[in-house]
């Protein structure tokens, strides 16, 4: 019993190398690099050139790539094909759904998706946590771009023209000189997450990280909410937890990012 288990364990894991290693391959092409040698994929993918070699003829016969007359490979139109099957109504929140319920039941706090409508941050999800002491976000709810952890990841990643007036808006309100802002916005798109304590509501603490979309642009942010002393206790944790949350939608969502 235990030598059979342990032999679908291993056929499991080589089934999971396997499949890796084809989507590392598909992952190699860029918008700027469409096409490859067959070491440059080796060398992506960090693997020896005759195990590539192997899986991308298994790939060219299987009618994914196509080798060009300088021989190097590109992806085919089939990926057009599977790209026109995804679902036209699968949406950021039905990406995001999932994800937002894993992180809530880890870090046992409220979980909300947010965008950007005008001047204002919109909560279009949330995932509400078990305990009674909790985040009272509600979908729908719309907050001037002010203060907060979701309203300073969402401004971060803004272009300069829409950005522009926001940051006059909120240094007039505020009564911040805009070049502290600035600084604070560059900051938070460096290290790509933003925390804020009782900044809205007294009391309440926020950890927020981008999404991106296929264009790499963020138009959407993930955050966990909950209490300042809860928060507070566990912010490191919760800091990696939302970005790696955030990391999958964006993946799902189409963005190539880094592993």
């Amino acid at each position: 019993m235990y030598h059979c288990r342990a032999l679908v364990e291993t056929e499991t894991a080589a089934m999971m190398r396997a499949v890796e290693r084809i989507l590392g391959v598909f992952e190699c092409f860029t918008p700027e690099a469409d096409s490859l040698s067959l070491q440059e994929i080796a060398d992506r993918i960090e693997l020896p050139k005759s195990t590539t070699f192997r899986i991308v003829q298994s790939l060219e016969q299987a009618g994914y790539l196509v080798r060009l007359e300088n021989q190097q490979y590109c992806l085919s139109f089939r990926f057009v094909r599977l790209a026109g099957l995804v679902k036209s109504t699968l949406g950021i929140r039905e990406i995001a759904r999932p994800i937002m319920q894993e992180l809530s039941g880890t870090t046992k706090e409220t979980v909300s998706l947010h965008t950007v409508s005008g001047r204002n941050r919109v909560c279009i999800d949330v995932v509400h946590a078990a305990s009674m002491l909790r985040s009272v976000t509600q979908p729908g709810e719309q907050i001037p771009l002010l203060v907060g952890s979701a309203a300073k990841v969402l401004m971060a990643y803004m272009p300069q023209n829409e950005l522009a007036p926001i940051l006059t808006h909120i240094a007039r309100t505020t009564k911040r000189a805009k070049a502290d802002v600035v600084e604070e916005l560059a900051k938070v798109r460096a290290q790509g997450y933003a925390v804020s304590h009782g900044e809205r509501v007294l009391g309440v603490s926020a950890v927020s990280a981008p999404i991106k979309d296929v264009n790499e642009q963020v138009h959407y942010c993930i955050s966990v909410n909950g209490p300042s002393v809860r928060v507070q206790a566990h912010e490191k944790e919760f800091v990696k937890l939302a970005v790696k949350a955030a990391a999958n939608i964006s993946r799902l969502y189409g963005a190539q990012l880094q592993a």
